[in-house]
Parts: C-alpha cells; structure tokens; sequence
C-alpha cells in the first residue's frame, strides 16, 4: 500500500489553479490516499448504488465553466455543445481533480456528442460506456438497459477485484432512497411563502452536497440544512407573503444556466 500511495501526485499544474480547485485536488487525494477507489460519472442515468456496492465513490464529472473549452477545442470542432467542451477540456488538460483522480469513468449514450469524447478520452482513461435505449415503453428497451447494468457490474467486479453482493446492492439503494428523501425535504422549502431560498441558491446548495463523499455525513448535512433554513423561515419570514412570480427552469444539466439572467 505504501508503494502505491507514493505514485498518487498531483498535476504540474496545480500551483496555477484557484484554492476551491485546490481544495478539490487536496480533498481527493486525501480519498485516494486512504485506498478508495473513484468513479467518474456524466449522467443521473449511471446506476450509483452498483458504483457503492463496488466499494467505490462516484463522482459527477459534468462542467458548466468555460475555461476549459481552449483546451477541448484543439481535439472537438467548434461548433460542438458547449458542456461537453467543458467537460472534455478538463479532462484533457487534468484541471480537474475528479478526473484526473477517477479509477474509471463511465459514460452513457445521452447523445453523439458524448460518444465522440468517450471515444477520445478512452485513450487516456479507462472508459466504460452505457448503451442507453431510447424509449421506456419497448419490453426490449428495459432487457437491454438490465443487461447494461450487469455488465458494468461484472466490468466493476473485475476491474477492481471485488464482489458485488445482493446486500451491499439492498444498503446501498436504502441510503440512496434515505438520501433522496432528505432532498426532496429540503428542495421543499421552496413551496413556503415567501420562499426562504431562490431557486439558484438551492440547486447550488444541492451541488456542494453532491460533492461531501461520505454518505453518511452528507445525509446529516442536508438535514442539518433544511432544519437551518425552516427555521430562519419561521423567526423571520413567516406569516410575510410574496407576490414575486416564480419562474420554472427546466433541462438536463441546467448548472451553467441558472447562472444567466
């Protein structure tokens, strides 16, 4: 283990980056350091609870900056979407800890865009990618979505010499359930009037849990959270109504543009 943990460096580049991207470096290395092992991911779609069950850390991998485009722009045309240049030029210029840390990465088939940067990544990467179907009312659509879970099973299984057992599957889909639970609690502040949170702040709230990779703790911390806000609502925005028009944002991801105005 020793003579492992001697080959975990960072890249030559980290002097060069913020301290939140720092801290992320830091934060990860410390993970892989202790000998866990970590999953990049790109899409809701990815089967999390097989990644726990494996003994690994998922982690999502999408980008809504544009300060790695430069960098995706000198492999990808121009003119393609502008999240998956993000997240390609992070990966290639290894300006992000989640990346440059991932054991694996595994993607889906969401577009074919995505399949063009899983293809170049996977020369640089171990890649594994989902075929995803394309409807969910064909019988044979939910056969090839079950046969793509069980082959990232048996990818995971031999890839980090490990064994995915029925009960690690069952604990890791009652917390998954327990963490989705406690979202759904917090993200339901927002029916309160006057809402104690906009909609930005509450959605970003929600990345910062994504990104504490204890389960246990980040389910403490989006209590913690909610109780902390339904609070300050009570002393005081209680019983203050708001005719302030609420405006639905919709799409997958909308990271990068709940930033607009």
């Amino acid at each position: 283990m020793k003579e492992e943990i001697t080959k975990i460096k960072l890249p030559s580049k980290f002097e060069d980056f913020n301290e939140t991207r720092k801290n992320g470096f830091l934060k990860m290395k410390e993970l892989k350091e202790s000998g866990k092992k970590v999953a990049g991911i790109f899409c809701t779609y990815t089967p999390q609870e097989v990644i726990y069950a494996a003994g690994l850390i998922p982690v999502s991998l999408c980008a809504t900056t544009e300060d790695s485009i430069k960098y995706a722009e000198r492999d990808l045309p121009k003119n393609l979407c502008p999240l998956i240049k993000s997240s390609y030029g992070f990966a290639v210029s290894d300006t992000c800890p989640y990346f440059y840390f991932s054991d694996i990465v595994i993607g889906e088939t969401t577009c074919d865009g995505k399949k063009k940067m899983y293809e170049l990544m996977g020369d640089f990467k171990n890649v594994h990618v989902m075929q995803l179907p394309q409807n969910n009312n064909d019988e044979l659509s939910l056969k090839l979505w079950t046969n793509e879970i069980y082959k990232l099973k048996r990818k995971l299984e031999e890839t980090f010499d490990v064994e995915i057992t029925e009960e690690k599957l069952w604990n890791t889909i009652k917390m998954g359930n327990q963490e989705r639970r406690n979202l759904r609690k917090f993200f339901e502040l927002g029916k309160l009037n006057p809402s104690p949170l906009s909609g930005v702040t509450m959605s970003g709230t929600q990345d910062a849990f994504g990104f504490n990779f204890n389960r246990e703790e980040k389910n403490k911390s989006i209590v913690k959270k909610t109780k902390e806000v339904y609070e300050m609502w009570k002393k005081e925005l209680k019983g203050k109504k708001s005719k302030r028009p609420r405006i639905l944002i919709t799409g997958c991801p909308i990271g990068g543009i709940r930033k607009k105005y």
